[in-house]
């Protein structure tokens, strides 16, 4: 192959219509993606190939697949247009400095916390600012929007380690699983409790907050004893505060989400302490991406915020 013919012959826009078709699954599904007449897609692949010399989809079991081939350009087209995008952005941005946009994903608890304070600060200097917010638990963050190029970074705890390699994490602080009740708890004014004295109680928890190396989990295990019975699964912070209006339940929320919640005047602590996580809270990003300007503002804004949170454990 000589690259340097090939490179004058291969164009962005038929790179992209590769793209899409791998990821739609067929030329037909891709044609409402890319607003083009399925004859033009037909066409503009055909054009990549032959300029290739190689062939690149295939029709499988569940439609049209990309080869070998097909699956590495469209690997590279990814980070390609993922570049493109970027740099117009910024140039978008060096025109209009105020006027950029800042797309990231993270956890509930986060956006409810310290991503949503670091939002009104960054709008209350820079209120033309737009912000994209993703919500998840940390793996889908991860595959599913950042890995796709679909959110700039994202501010998660990890469930596992080490990050994919195509992953940077920089560290934020060890956050801190608080128990508290709703102010009408039979239990919210107990200054002594042990873990024994709430193992009938109702619980509200994520399912992260079940798995054998949350701080929930681990404590209990410690105490000699198993996990509540009466729990009820929920990532939702409204279904939270609904259950402990009822006064019938406890939950944990994190030590990072506490100086920010509105409901903190309904809340009662628990007097009792839990390990904290044994993975950092985490700003993660790509090792082949630049940010643009309006994203490492908001970093930068999102770190002093943090750095109260790192001294508290």
């Amino acid at each position: 192959m000589q690259i340097d013919r090939v490179q004058r012959r291969v164009r962005l826009r038929d790179l992209e219509t590769l793209a899409a078709v791998v990821h739609a699954g067929g030329m037909r599904k891709a044609v409402a993606v890319l607003n083009l007449s399925q004859p033009a897609v037909s066409k503009a692949i055909a054009e990549l190939e032959d300029a290739l010399g190689l062939k690149l989809l295939e029709r499988g079991r569940r439609g049209v697949e990309p080869t070998l081939f097909g699956a590495a350009l469209v690997r590279r087209t990814e980070v390609i247009v993922d570049q493109v995008r970027g740099a117009l952005r910024e140039l978008a941005e060096l025109a209009d400095p105020e006027g950029g946009e800042v797309r990231l994903g993270g956890m509930e608890t986060l956006h409810a916390g310290l991503v949503g304070a670091t939002v009104s600060a960054m709008l209350l200097r820079h209120p033309r600012l737009r912000f994209v917010l993703e919500s998840g638990q940390s793996p889908d963050l991860i595959q599913h929007f950042l890995l796709a190029r679909a959110v700039d970074f994202v501010v998660a705890r990890p469930l596992t380690l080490p990050l994919p390699v195509e992953v940077i994490g920089e560290p934020l602080f060890f956050d801190r699983l608080l128990l508290v009740a709703g102010k009408t708890h039979p239990l919210a004014r107990r200054r002594k409790l042990t873990l024994a004295e709430l193992a009938d109680e109702g619980w509200v928890l994520s399912r992260n907050e079940v798995m054998p190396e949350s701080p929930v989990a681990v404590a209990f295990a410690a105490a000699g004893l198993p996990l509540p019975r009466r729990i009820v699964i929920s990532g939702s912070l409204n279904s939270r505060y609904n259950l402990l209006d009822t006064g019938r339940f406890v939950t944990c929320i994190p030590h990072s989400l506490l100086p920010f919640s509105r409901e903190r005047k309904t809340l009662s602590l628990l007097p009792l302490e839990l390990p904290v996580w044994n993975t950092a809270t985490m700003i993660l990003t790509l090792k082949d991406r630049a940010l643009h300007p309006a994203a490492e503002l908001f970093l930068a804004q999102l770190r002093e915020l943090a750095r109260p949170f790192s001294k508290l454990c």
